[in-house]
């Protein structure tokens, strides 16, 4: 987008707060916002969440290979992107115990990605909860002053759990030596000054989903209230930061926002299919894609995909599409569950996980 865009890439991106691109929604707004959120989706796909692997919790590729393994990097998608970074929070509930999640990552469009976007485009993704201990952090919900980010400022405060999270680590770990907050912002500034010692026209989009919404929603105050967008070099060139968190916790709302209707879905089951019927179905990231790809406006009884993005997707990791589409449910699965066959006594055996190298390691490279 912006390359090759009816519109700026920075109207793209809300230099004029999406005036008049929100309802009916402007069709390249559309396409970005369902790039933005594939890109977000590519962790979930990529999360180690088999609790008998050694990887649980980690990405299960490496980072040159996250968006060609997840489906990326097809033919049709001219939008790429090489990851640079992937952080980590920790993730226990008492100090006797020692584990790490990856949470998500920073990445830079390649040339060939920033010719079609018309920038260099610097990305940090947020998943959305993947345990119950993040869900810990979901319900603490009384508010604090940020002074991390906004100084003296008390006035000025976020819900506890997403902020304590933002800012949590263990320096016993090494994946988690620094908080995601810290990772993040280092690399943010890396690469800012990297593609500013260029003279490269720079933009830094924030995106996420569920819990990941709310932390890429703070980590997009922290870079600009902190100056993580302002070259180090170049302090009269600071650069535009956008957040696009999808689909956002109910208080958790700033900013403008794009009403959809599930209802008007004619795949998805009905609202009051399952026990928890639309909450957790309209919640759901591939399904808020499915809904962006198809919405005519809040006002608008039609729903139209107009081949943007397949139905079949809405089943990736639920089981949201009526019985007549013949989708199965929950199809995104490891092969055999990653139990692999040793080829000499035919004994079976879970696969070696992909161990990444922690981000400390990574930087010094």
């Amino acid at each position: 987008m912006g390359g090759n865009s009816s519109r700026p890439w920075t109207e793209l991106s809300g230099e004029t707060n999406w005036k008049d691109m929100l309802d009916p929604l402007d069709e390249d707004l559309r396409m970005y916002l369902i790039h933005y959120g594939e890109r977000v989706q590519a962790i979930g796909d990529a999360y180690n969440g088999q609790t008998e692997s050694e990887g649980y919790g980690l990405p299960l590729f490496p980072m040159d290979k996250l968006f060609s393994e997840v489906g990326l990097e097809t033919a049709n998608n001219p939008f790429r992107y090489e990851v640079t970074q992937y952080f980590y929070v920790p993730m226990h509930l008492l100090p006797v115990l020692l584990d790490r999640s990856w949470v998500g990552y920073v990445a830079v469009s390649t040339d060939e990605g920033s010719k079609t976007l018309g920038r260099r485009d610097i990305l940090v993704a947020w998943r959305g909860t993947a345990d119950l201990l993040e869900a810990f952090y979901d319900l603490q919900d009384d508010l604090v002053p940020a002074t991390d980010i906004f100084k003296d400022d008390t006035d000025t405060k976020i819900h506890s759990g997403f902020y304590r999270l933002y800012r949590k680590n263990d320096d016993r770990d090494q994946y988690t030596k620094l908080s995601a907050r810290d990772q993040v912002l280092r690399e943010v500034r890396k690469q800012v000054d990297l593609y500013a010692s260029k003279n490269e026209t720079i933009s830094i989009t924030v995106v996420g989903h569920s819990l990941g919404a709310a932390l890429a929603t703070i980590n997009a105050l922290d870079i600009v209230t902190n100056g993580y967008n302002v070259p180090t070099n170049f302090p009269k060139k600071a650069c535009l930061v956008t957040a696009f968190p999808l689909p956002v916790p109910r208080y958790y709302h700033v900013g403008e926002q794009l009403m959809v209707d599930s209802r008007k879905s004619p795949y998805l089951r009905p609202l009051t299919s399952g026990i928890t019927g639309a909450v957790e179905t309209g919640h759901l990231l591939e399904t808020c894609l499915h809904l962006v790809a198809g919405t005519q406006g809040i006002d608008s009884r039609e729903f139209d995909l107009g081949g943007r993005r397949g139905i079949a997707l809405v089943n990736k990791g639920w089981d949201g599409l009526k019985d007549d589409y013949k989708i199965p449910a929950y199809w995104w699965v490891a092969k055999n569950k990653n139990m692999v066959q040793n080829g000499n006594d035919g004994s079976w055996s879970l696969a070696a996980p992909y161990i990444p190298p922690p981000p400390e390691d990574d930087q010094n490279e």
